[in-house]
């Protein structure tokens, strides 16, 4: 198609801010958001590449090229938002990562959001808002301060600090009731039972922030009132896995029923269609209940 023939569509704009949203979305991603097949999504990004609007770009070990904005594609987004360029939070529409380890991990965390706001459209479900882990502003030595980073005491040592960053928060509202979760995507590469680092440090970080009280904050961010808790969600890849995860979990020096707000499921068991749905089990070993985030049961 000649540029100059070009029509820029409702469905572009949107498309545009998934992409600013999330980063970094493959092919498939972006049929499953926006396009009735792969061969209609494959032929409007092969176009919005063409007029500058969409980038792509390969990693290896993974078979899909890899979408983002280009910066002509910025200028749309902001239009679409209602703002500026230069008032959209920072992404490095420059950066293109190589190391597949990281892009996997990357990709992982885009379809569970996907699949969340499925759900949510299925369950009339409200999404507050979605803080992925790369949100942050740049430091003076050129770093980025990740907005969601913490950092907490541990009851059993005050002088033990635990920090860590969760690869997203979000809320989710339903019937005037509001709920507060964080997400881990856990590709089984880190080491379970060390609890300086790795899964059993994150369960630390999280057991003492509930009861710490630090995760207030994010009343603020999505627009709610005092928040009663929040759950920790983890996925990750294998039932044997889960069951060390659980087991690790034993032994963390905390009240009992805090180990109840740290779920744990398996990615390939959930769909956008049983997201709400009983298929969740807490880290503490001897609790037999599944749960749900929509509340059924």
């Amino acid at each position: 198609m000649n540029k100059s023939n070009f029509k820029f569509t409702v469905r572009d704009s949107a498309l545009l801010v998934d992409l600013y949203k999330h980063r970094f979305l493959t092919i498939s991603q972006l049929q499953r958001l926006h396009f009735p097949s792969m061969q209609t999504a494959y032929r409007r990004l092969r176009l919005l590449k063409e007029v500058g609007l969409a980038a792509s770009f390969m990693v290896a070990n993974i078979s899909e090229s890899i979408f983002t904005v280009d910066r002509k594609g910025l200028e749309a987004v902001a239009a679409a938002l209602g703002t500026e360029v230069s008032d959209l939070r920072l992404t490095d529409i420059k950066s293109k990562p190589r190391d597949h380890f990281f892009m996997r991990h990357f990709l992982a965390i885009n379809d569970f959001r996907i699949i969340l706001k499925q759900a949510c459209n299925r369950e009339k479900v409200r999404l507050l808002g979605f803080i992925p882990d790369y949100q942050g502003e740049r430091t003076e030595r050129r770093g980025i301060a990740k907005y969601i980073r913490d950092v907490v005491c541990d009851i059993t040592t005050e002088r033990d600090q635990v920090s860590h960053t969760p690869d997203g928060v979000f809320a989710l509202e339903k019937e005037g009731r509001t709920a507060l979760f964080f997400l881990e995507i856990d590709r089984g590469t880190e080491i379970v039972s060390d609890n300086t680092k790795g899964v059993l440090k994150s369960l630390r970080f999280y057991t003492n922030y509930l009861i710490e009280g630090g995760y207030q904050r994010y009343a603020k961010d999505f627009r709610i009132g005092t928040l009663k808790g929040f759950r920790a969600l983890y996925l990750t890849t294998s039932k044997t896995r889960l069951i060390n995860i659980r087991k690790a979990a034993f032994g963390l020096q905390v009240p009992q029923k805090a180990k109840h707000f740290i779920w744990l499921a398996l990615f390939q068991d959930i769909t956008s269609g049983n997201l709400f749905l009983p298929v969740w089990r807490s880290i503490d070993p001897d609790d037999n209940k599944v749960y749900s985030i929509g509340g059924k049961s």
